[in-house]
């Protein structure tokens, strides 16, 4: 049973980078119609946050707590995946960077649960502290990344350069349009620098890929072992 688990969370941890871009999008899409079909904003690309508001709130605070959830696995599986991948980067500096996207769901919860029209000050913190700590997150993590390249004869399971350059640009999308969005306002950077984390993520299904495919093969072996420790122990 414990083996069957095991499996289906690192089988799982390749579904939720994709199954998070599907929540992410399908939210906006619901609380936009949503305050389409009830008059309540005429803007056809309001910013997120109003989307919040109004008839659509409780599908923006569901649909958001369940992308946070799913968020937070995946940064479990992160984590996890580092540790056995390597013994370069000590455990208390990886600790230390998943902290903070640990602290950017908090003011994501707080993003989504406190709405504008209620609260307007403390949801722009929420925000404003989402967007803050997870480009400090992809920041951090990116240069994890290259070094562990850098390092790819210690830590072969990171020798390929495309994952740390998927990171590096989307890193560099996120913080130039949040910057944007910061100074001029504008919705269109906003959605861009809101997708970003999640694009991002999406890079982490190869190596997840290819640990789930480890895994099932070592459990594999490992139950062909016990059968034929078995079969030996019946002949004897």
């Amino acid at each position: 049973m414990t083996r069957i688990l095991t499996l289906v969370w690192y089988w799982s941890l390749l579904i939720l980078p994709f199954t998070v871009m599907i929540t992410f999008i399908l939210t906006l899409v619901v609380c936009r119609q949503v305050l389409r079909n009830n008059a309540w904003s005429g803007v056809n690309l309001p910013h997120i946050s109003v989307l919040g508001t109004g008839p659509a709130y409780n599908y923006f605070v569901s649909g958001f707590v369940i992308l946070t959830a799913q968020f937070l696995l995946i940064l479990i599986g992160r984590l996890q995946f580092l540790f056995h991948s390597q013994s370069i980067i000590h455990r208390a500096i990886l600790y230390a960077i998943h902290a903070i996207s640990l602290l950017a769901c908090v003011f994501l919860l707080i993003m989504a649960i406190v709405s504008l029209d209620r609260n307007n000050r403390l949801h722009l913190t929420g925000a404003i502290g989402m967007f803050g700590l997870l480009s400090s997150y992809c920041s951090f993590h990116t240069i994890v990344a290259f070094y562990l390249f850098v390092r790819r004869s210690n830590a072969p399971q990171h020798s390929n350069i495309l994952w740390p350059l998927w990171f590096l640009v989307c890193c560099i999308v996120l913080i130039i349009c949040a910057s944007i969005w910061g100074a001029t306002s504008k919705s269109v950077p906003q959605y861009i620098a809101a997708a970003m984390p999640f694009l991002y993520i999406i890079g982490f299904v190869p190596q997840f890929w290819n640990q789930a495919r480890m895994k099932s093969q070592n459990s594999g072996l490992s139950v062909q072992f016990k059968r034929k420790t078995t079969s030996c122990e019946l002949v004897t």
